[in-house]
């Protein structure tokens, strides 16, 4: 069991790398209008830690896998700066279960699973960019160095990054009885946005690659996913797929929820 626990200095780190910067990581008012009485980790950032522990140190599988793996995770809770959370795993011979659980309560903030799995469909590509070896050189150089630089680990986490540079996200009423807003990091500085679910797909050949940068990466960006409404809140879920050469590497998909007063 592996201990874990945040404060505002990883948000910081997290921030400049990511480009998140919602208030919820920052601002002790916006948090109390979410009930909570502390800042609130980035989600991404703790995933990446959950992802290194579980895949690169508890030793749960091999790179002979013939089929992509899918890392899965729910978030039930918000995983709080200042507590002390505890990483349990339980293998098995085809999945392992994980969960983030609060030391002092025994209450799951995050619990997930690790398994094989085939890449989802992926269709109505709404942006789509290679990115330059001086793009990959800035992410690495941003990469906070208290986080494991695993290359799978790493991906995934840039894939997520480039979530904040995309435009023209969102269609032009959405949030109309709001601000209006067309891009995720737009939607961010203005709303309360929670991180529900989180999935990533790669071959586990790719948790053994070397180096931190490759020649011709592309980014394909899916068309969001936007359900709800303004009196309950709106889930996003949107799809990011890495390629190198029209071979697919990983696929990331993640669902927001924006929390409407």
């Amino acid at each position: 069991m592996t201990d874990i626990t945040y404060d505002g200095f990883h948000g910081k780190r997290w921030a400049n790398f990511s480009g998140d910067y919602n208030p919820i990581h920052f601002d002790l008012l916006a948090v109390a209008k979410l009930n909570q009485a502390a800042l609130i980790a980035h989600g991404m950032r703790v995933l990446a830690d959950i992802q290194n522990e579980l895949i690169y140190h508890a030793g749960i599988f091999s790179e002979t896998y013939s089929a992509p793996i899918k890392f899965s995770a729910k978030f039930e809770k918000p995983v709080s700066c200042g507590t002390k959370y505890s990483l349990s795993h339980n293998g098995g011979e085809i999945k392992t279960t994980f969960k983030l659980i609060d030391s002092s309560t025994g209450i799951t903030h995050i619990r997930g699973a690790i398994f094989q799995a085939n890449y989802p469909a992926f269709n109505d590509v709404i942006a789509e960019r290679i990115l330059s070896k001086e793009y990959q050189d800035e992410a690495v150089a941003l990469w906070p160095a208290d986080i494991e630089q695993n290359y799978a680990v790493f991906l995934s986490s840039v894939m997520f990054r480039e979530l904040f540079r995309a435009k023209d996200w969102f269609p032009a009423d959405f949030l109309n009885e709001c601000t209006p807003v067309h891009s995720l990091s737009a939607l961010l500085s203005q709303e309360k946005v929670l991180q529900t679910h989180y999935d990533f797909y790669c071959h586990s050949s790719l948790f053994y690659r070397e180096g931190q940068k490759i020649e011709g990466l592309c980014l394909s960006i899916e068309k969001p996913l936007i359900t709800g409404n303004a009196s309950y809140g709106w889930l996003i879920q949107v799809q990011v797929t890495a390629k190198e050469k029209e071979n697919t590497l990983m696929q990331i998909s993640a669902t927001l929820k924006v929390a409407i007063n």
